[in-house]
């Protein structure tokens, strides 16, 4: 995507993170996550939701949970999809307990 000198919108960086992370590339989201930095989009909501599920999926739960906390610093406000995706990232890595704390979370969040 280089090519386009920094010509896309996060709708396309986010496609792009959701069809590697799909796949388990990791090294190609974090490649699309550092072109999306460096065209100075950064990431908004969906990407940073799509992260999540990209490292649950290639088992990279502690970086997923890291990526809540980033989004948060950056002001991105966390939404629904957000803790689906993190629960469902610590269920498929056997990470029950720390799944039913993000559930309580969300429920006590209003969720």
């Amino acid at each position: 995507m280089k090519e386009t000198s920094c010509g896309s919108d996060h709708h396309t960086y986010n496609t792009m993170i959701n069809i590697y992370g799909e796949q388990g590339w990791i090294d190609e989201v974090a490649g699309v996550l550092t072109e999306l930095k460096e065209c100075g989009l950064g990431p908004d909501l969906c990407s940073y939701n799509t992260l999540i599920k990209a490292y649950g999926i290639a088992g990279m739960v502690e970086d997923a949970v890291y990526l809540l906390k980033e989004m948060r610093e950056n002001g991105v406000e966390p939404d629904k999809i957000t803790y689906i995706n993190l629960i469902a990232a610590l269920r498929k890595n056997d990470e029950y307990l720390e799944a039913v704390k993000w559930s309580l979370w969300m429920k006590q969040m209003g969720l």
